[in-house]
């Protein structure tokens, strides 16, 4: 797969600018004096959906020519919603296949939203070979989370957008799952030539990181299963058009355990007053880890979701005996 030209991402946040607002980047008075930096959080959570895949299941909805009859997609539950919410704006029924490990937080809001839902198979893996069956069955569109090239563009508008909002900066980091998000972004800057003076860091947890083990081995490594909370960064491997994305690419790719992402999440619940995912908070996490090569730097975090319960929140940090 060649690089998308920037052509493709403008027409893709054309095609967006339709659909859905820009979202908020604030200043960060209390990680900038963490960091000893300048850090900004693109609060791509308030999006429809509440989180940034809307940006990419939009984009793959809308690019098609003909109106699909039906639309299947697989999901840890992040991208089960984008799809729903896109497909509502449409007029076009879904279905969502879910792993068992989904929460029902995210199981509930899908059938609220009006997605017919199916859960099936251990994880994301035998969910997405559910769904892809299905969709020949059915006849419909299948949009994959992270495998398909107008995801990936609809995930890189955020770099597009931040330029408008920023026209200078040094750093963005962004969780990692299978990589469609990190490597929109990074394919984004590179598109408008501004990858070489702006660094790219990756976040994931422990337990979900095949990106960061991938980059490590120099070669695509598939996890023998999902081990960490934050399962909607829970693809066991990624694709080769990521893999070489990334490698190439990213500057830094960092793993964080469940913890720092918990420990990191009640941060921002404190400072921003807003409750986000662990897939989220792991970008914030991976700053603070980060903070000797950040210091001094202007940062973009990208606060990327917020499909979350308050119950599961404060399970987890009883459990990790979080103060």
């Amino acid at each position: 797969m060649l690089s998308p030209s920037l052509e493709e991402f403008q027409k893709a946040q054309a095609i967006l600018q339709s659909q859905i607002k820009p979202t908020l980047l604030r200043y960060s008075e209390w990680l900038s004096k963490e960091l000893l930096a300048e850090v900004y959080l693109k609060f791509e959570f308030l999006q429809p959906g509440r989180s940034f895949k809307i940006r990419g299941a939009m984009n793959t909805l809308l690019s098609h020519s003909e109106k699909p009859s039906c639309v299947i997609a697989s999901s840890g539950g992040n991208h089960g919603i984008a799809v729903t919410v896109a497909c509502n704006g449409i007029g076009v029924p879904c279905c969502i296949i879910l792993p068992e490990s989904t929460s029902q937080h995210k199981i509930s809001v899908l059938r609220e939203l009006g997605a017919e839902v199916i859960v099936h198979g251990i994880d994301w893996d035998d969910a997405h070979s559910f769904g892809t069956g299905l969709s020949n069955e059915r006849n419909g569109l299948y949009i994959h989370p992270f495998a398909d090239r107008a995801v990936i563009i609809g995930q890189g508008t955020i770099a597009l957008e931040l330029v408008e909002e920023l026209p200078s900066f040094d750093v963005v980091i962004a969780s990692a799952g299978g990589g469609g998000l990190v490597s929109g972004i990074t394919l984004a800057l590179k598109a408008l030539g501004m990858k070489e003076y702006v660094e790219v860091v990756s976040a994931e947890t422990s337990g979900a990181d095949c990106i960061a083990q991938s980059v490590r081995a120099k070669k695509i490594v598939e996890l023998p299963t999902i081990t960490s909370i934050a399962r909607s960064l829970g693809a066991k491997k990624t694709t080769p058009f990521i893999f070489e994305t990334v490698s190439s690419l990213v500057d830094r790719c960092t793993v964080l355990s469940d913890e720092q992402a918990v420990s990191a999440l009640f941060q921002f619940l404190d400072e921003e007053k807003s409750l986000i995912e662990p897939a989220a908070s792991c970008s914030i996490a991976a700053a603070l880890e980060n903070r000797d090569y950040l210091k001094g730097k202007k940062i973009v975090i990208i606060v990327c979701g917020a499909n979350i319960h308050l119950k599961e929140v404060l399970e987890w940090k009883t459990r990790m005996d979080l103060t």
